[in-house]
């Protein structure tokens, strides 16, 4: 019985206890939901709707070069024509609503759980995503700057809350058609079916290229069409839209299905001067890598951005002036060895001609992934290995590797300086046959391991970014994902570094596209005879590892002209 009693007079206690702390757990939850109900309103009365920019000028985001001196160019300048709701066609409507906001015609004008996963990306520490309404989407255009804070985004919620109160729908999403921003320069709708289809006025779009507008609208970076890559991307975001039209009773099932097949036919208006000459190939490069790091549409191109790149003005001169060599595609690519810069890059001649990057574009790299066999069997302690005492004795190093069925080590040594993943075909002998598999700034950067001793940086082409007052926003040297690795043994590379001697040259032979052409027309094998593919010079020191490539042909897969491939790159 005494026993019972303590049990008993143990439980009533445990049972108190839980009661108070599930009554402290519950006045507190009450006080946070009081407390955020209360900052909701307060900040709510306190925001005011600013003066909105009527004449919505865009400020153009400027590129320099590394001294932070010499403008390299800009990105695009504002084209914008406005025209009334009325005259836009239901189906363009439509499909922006379809693409942005589903829910627009019902919704208060916010979306509490874009608002929530904002905060979580947040105190995450991410970049603030996308999941905002239409009205947000313009508050922000009209009313905010372009900085991706939460302080921003609860400005947008109360002054998008305020404007669906004092404002109808037709109101909202006749600004935003005509300020929201669609790639390629266009704000509005009107700007964009001139730049995209040659279409004056948005009366004449068709169904097929209203979708494909409300496509690129999302991300125009992300869904560019001149990026090859992208194909896939923008095809599965167009029938996205025209599902949403489907849905929304815009279109039949019938018109769905014809229209989803493909994409319709662009008509884009030619890039402007800026992107003229091989300057343009550096634009291009440092506008795909600011997207990645969240600066992309109106926030690139009319956010008023200083955008300093790794690019050296004498370096990039001094190399477009001495890899000129009459109906040659020439790649070539200076990385700064332990730091990752690109300080000079040579895509190609004009990039208003061809957007074909010779510098970002893989090669046959032949005896230029040879060297890393020696950090591959030095790092390798299962079998013994004599290391060559210099470049004359390389490539019986390589070679007593791959006969050991131990090539696959020296593919993993080359991806480990840089070099991309080497197919499983290739990875026996790394080099040997004739595949693309590196491209000048992989190679600049994979021998730049070498020098650095063995530490490897991602390459990289800028180096900050200010807004429009000199704040600071992004910094290569605070971002993650940019800090040296050490890849290799210090005295590994530095022996590799040694036996290499600085510079290395090679020609890869194969069979070229138009023997190969010929063979698959006649499907036989009577056009045989390897020929000079590509030709390669490498130079590197601890200041600067620069990798040239020569190819020919629109493709870069025919045979070189006779005594052109062994001319090495000046420097």
């Amino acid at each position: 019985m005494r026993r019972l009693a303590v049990r008993t007079g143990r439980n009533s206690r445990w049972r108190r206890w839980t009661v108070r702390i599930a009554g402290s757990l519950l006045g507190l939850f009450f006080v946070l939901v009081i407390g955020v109900v209360v900052a909701f309103f307060v900040g709510y009365a306190r925001t005011g709707v600013p003066d909105s920019n009527e004449k919505f000028e865009a400020n153009t985001t400027v590129v320099m070069y590394s001294d932070g001196k010499t403008q390299m160019g800009s990105f695009f300048q504002q084209n914008r024509k406005s025209v009334p709701l009325e005259q836009i066609p239901k189906h363009v409507q439509d499909a922006v609503i379809a693409a942005e906001d589903r829910s627009f015609w019902t919704n208060p004008g916010v979306s509490f759980p874009g608002m929530g996963r904002a905060a979580f990306a947040i105190a995450r520490g991410k970049q603030l995503q996308g999941g905002s309404t239409i009205t947000q989407q313009y508050v922000k255009v009209m009313y905010l700057n372009q900085e991706r804070t939460m302080s921003r985004k609860l400005d947008e919620l109360f002054i998008a809350t305020k404007i669906s109160r004092t404002r109808d729908k037709q109101w909202v999403l006749g600004n935003y058609l005509n300020t929201i921003y669609f790639g390629e320069g266009a704000y509005g709708v009107r700007a964009a079916g001139q730049v995209y289809f040659g279409v004056d006025h948005p009366k004449d779009l068709t169904v097929p290229q209203a979708a494909y507008l409300a496509t690129v609208l999302n991300n125009p970076t992300r869904f560019d069409s001149d990026d090859p890559t992208a194909a896939k991307r923008i095809l599965g975001r167009y029938r996205y839209v025209l599902n949403g039209m489907a849905e929304m009773a815009t279109i039949t099932s019938t018109e769905l299905a014809q229209y989803r097949k493909a994409v319709p036919a662009l008509h884009k208006k030619p890039k402007g001067n800026r992107y003229a000459g091989p300057t343009g190939f550096l634009l291009d490069l440092t506008r795909r890598e600011l997207a990645e790091y969240g600066f992309e549409g109106d926030r690139l191109s009319g956010g008023g951005l200083r955008v300093i790149t790794t690019f050296d003005y004498q370096l990039q001169a001094k190399a477009v002036r001495d890899v000129r060599l009459p109906g040659l595609q020439i790649g070539l690519a200076s990385v700064r060895p332990g730091t990752g810069e690109v300080a000079a890059l040579v895509g190609g001649t004009d990039f208003l001609k061809s957007q074909q990057n010779w510098a970002t574009t893989k090669a046959p790299p032949g005896a230029l992934l040879r060297p890393f066999a020696i950090p591959a069997a030095l790092t390798d302690r299962t079998a013994p290995f004599d290391a060559p005492e210099s470049e004359s004795s390389l490539n019986r190093a390589f070679f007593q590797l791959v006969d050991s069925k131990r090539g696959p080590l020296i593919a993993s040594a080359a991806e480990a300086a840089g070099i991309p993943r080497i197919p499983k075909a290739d990875r026996a002998a790394p080099g040997l046959g004739p595949d693309a598999l590196a491209s000048p700034l992989d190679l600049a950067s994979a021998y730049g391991v070498f020098a650095a001793s063995g530490r490897k940086v991602v390459p990289h082409v800028i180096k900050e970014v200010r807004d429009a007052r000199g704040k600071l926003l992004w910094s290569a040297a605070k971002q993650k994902g940019l800090e040296p690795v050490q890849v290799y043994p210090a005295e590994v590379a530095q022996l590799t570094g040694k036996i290499v001697g600085g510079s290395k040259a090679t020609t890869v032979n194969g069979l070229s596209i138009e023997k190969r052409q010929a063979n698959r027309k006649c499907r036989c094998r009577d056009h045989r005879g390897q020929q000079p593919l590509a030709s390669w010079q490498l130079d590197y020191s601890p200041d600067l590892s620069t990798a040239v490539v020569y190819r020919a042909g629109k493709e870069g897969g025919s045979a070189l002209p006779p005594g052109l491939w062994t001319v090495p790159a000046k420097r």
